[in-house]
């Protein structure tokens, strides 16, 4: 979540490691990446993403086994909190300032 400067540093480094099969716990199938402005998921795809995608298109495209946030916006947090597959990981990469963040950790 988030093809920033620092999205696009770990979208090329993940699709250095994009591997057709899961052999080795360093490789990954795919990478996909999210964010709202078109031009960084242009950015995104020439650096190596699977995919790129508008964010609102999480819920369909995951879960996801693990989900790196480095947005810095709170509702990226909470999406890939909601598009992580049981006993997935996510790596919260983001600075959200002073500011109080309000996450939905539960289930309804």
């Amino acid at each position: 979540y988030g093809q920033g400067l620092i999205g696009l540093l770990v979208t090329a480094i993940l699709s250095m490691h994009l591997s057709s099969t899961i052999s080795s716990s360093r490789q990954f199938c795919s990478v996909t990446a999210f964010d709202a402005l078109d031009d960084r998921l242009v950015m995104s795809s020439s650096m190596g993403a699977t995919s790129a995608l508008q964010p609102q298109t999480a819920g369909v495209a995951g879960p996801f086994d693990v989900c790196i946030e480095v947005s810095g916006n709170p509702r990226a947090l909470q999406s890939a909190i909601d598009n992580t597959s049981n006993n997935g990981r996510i790596i919260v990469g983001s600075w959200y300032g002073n500011a109080d963040v309000a996450l939905k950790l539960g289930i309804d």
